[in-house]
């Protein structure tokens, strides 16, 4: 009987196992991608909005994000506005450019905003997203731009700079030097007399869009951030394990 006791536990041990690997694999956070577009086009000329970007599945944290995501994409619109859903902000851009062809019927081409967020590097502690935007309004020339929401995985709290970047300070000096390389600053000159970069007067400073793409971490200063529109993007990449004591894992 001794026996046949020790073998039953046994038995409903290993039989409980594959439901808890089910259970765990349920909990597991999960992406599907949304879709938003919007038109409106005046004779052969249209102004239009294509957003794409993933919505999180499954766990708690995922409203959070989510909201947090949609937020950001609200950011792509006027910025001395609020707005309540992308159907608003969306209608008041589209709403302008009706109203600028009125004032400028003669004035060639369209509008547009182009918005694609995509989930970029994904740990156990730690969530990435990319935001690629492009965004034409008339003028001399498009604008784009990249940006990167992180948040933590298992909260949905989104992470700012000083919690993804644990020494500023260090990770500060890696980044001008390794700009320094990017750009060819002659050695033993001071980048605010290269001429070519915009600082303050704090001088050199990380940029705005800080996150992780696969086993990287990538820094980069988007046009008109540190330079002017013809310099384009300044992308700093570094391997995880080289910064693995300055940021967030």
């Amino acid at each position: 009987m001794k026996y046949l006791l020790i073998i039953s536990v046994f038995l409903c041990v290993a039989c409980s196992k594959p439901a808890e690997v089910e259970e765990q694999i349920a909990e597991d956070i999960s992406f599907s991608t949304k879709t938003f577009t919007s038109e409106r086009c005046i004779d052969d000329n249209c102004a239009k909005v294509e957003l794409s970007w993933p919505i999180a599945e499954n766990v708690p944290a995922a409203s959070t994000i989510n909201e947090e995501i949609g937020r950001q994409l609200l950011a792509y619109f006027q910025q001395d506005k609020t707005y309540d859903n992308l159907d608003s902000a969306a209608n008041d851009y589209l709403d302008s450019y009706e109203e600028f062809k009125i004032d400028f019927p003669d004035a060639p081409g369209g509008w547009a905003i182009e918005v694609k967020v995509e989930k970029s590097y994904e740990s156990d502690s730690t969530l990435s997203f990319k935001f690629s935007g492009y965004d034409f309004s008339g003028g001399a020339h498009p604008n784009s731009s990249v940006y990167y929401m992180n948040f933590d995985k298992q909260t949905g709290e989104y992470l700012s700079v000083d919690r993804v970047v644990l020494d500023q300070g260090e990770m500060l000096e890696l980044a001008e030097a390794a700009f320094r390389k990017y750009h060819d600053v002659e050695e033993g000159v001071e980048l605010k007399d290269d001429g070519r970069f915009f600082l303050p007067e704090s001088g050199f400073f990380l940029p705005n869009a800080i996150g992780y793409e696969g086993d990287t971490l990538h820094l980069t200063y988007i046009p008109y951030e540190i330079g002017p529109y013809a310099m384009g993007y300044t992308e700093l990449v570094f391997p995880i394990q080289e910064v693995n004591d300055l940021v967030r894992q």
